[in-house]
């Protein structure tokens, strides 16, 4: 008789608990892959986190999928308006309109490095890889997901490279929590 390999089972999201451990801030402009932010909020969202959309739009704003469907979103804030005190960490999906966007923006690149500034954790995919490297001056970043932490850069590639990145910046958030 063969045994199957037991299911294992995602914790489930508990919508009464859906922020306790903080906000993470979703830094975003049209065109952003909306399967990086779903990927990392579903992961930020088990463990206590919400989301908070922040972009250069004024209201809703747009990303697509993996199959180029259209997504629409809730801004919740501006570039300009955000303190990185206020929220656990940073995510910026790739999606190369949205990133070409956010690094012709002043509020944009101000906001990231602001986050990098304050030792708060983020989370940069697929194109916003490159803008990470170029806005903390730091030309070796190169790969599809990457981490700043504590003023170091930690970029990956490879078929995990996005998963591995929304695990580690979901721990690196609240390890920073913890230590302050």
């Amino acid at each position: 008789m063969a045994f199957s390999k037991p299911h294992t089972r995602q914790k489930r999201i508990d919508l009464a608990h859906l922020g306790e451990a903080g906000t993470i801030a979703v830094l975003v402009s049209e065109g952003f892959s909306a399967s990086d932010l779903t990927l990392v909020a579903s992961a930020a969202e088990r463990a206590g986190y919400k989301a908070s959309v922040i972009s250069l739009n004024k209201s809703l704003v747009a990303g697509r999928s993996e199959t180029n469907e259209e997504m629409n979103f809730v801004v919740d804030g501006a570039p300009g308006d955000q303190d990185p005190k206020t929220f656990a960490g940073l995510l910026v999906p790739g999606g190369k309109p949205s990133i070409d966007r956010l690094a012709s923006d002043q509020d944009g690149r101000l906001m990231l490095m602001d986050f990098i500034r304050a030792n708060k954790p983020v989370c940069v995919m697929g194109e916003a890889v490159a803008f990470l490297g170029e806005a903390s001056e730091k030309a070796e970043v190169d790969g599809d997901a990457a981490l700043a932490l504590n003023g170091q850069i930690f970029a990956a590639e490879g078929e995990s490279a996005r998963e591995d990145a929304a695990s580690t910046f979901v721990k690196a958030m609240g390890m920073v929590d913890a230590a302050a």
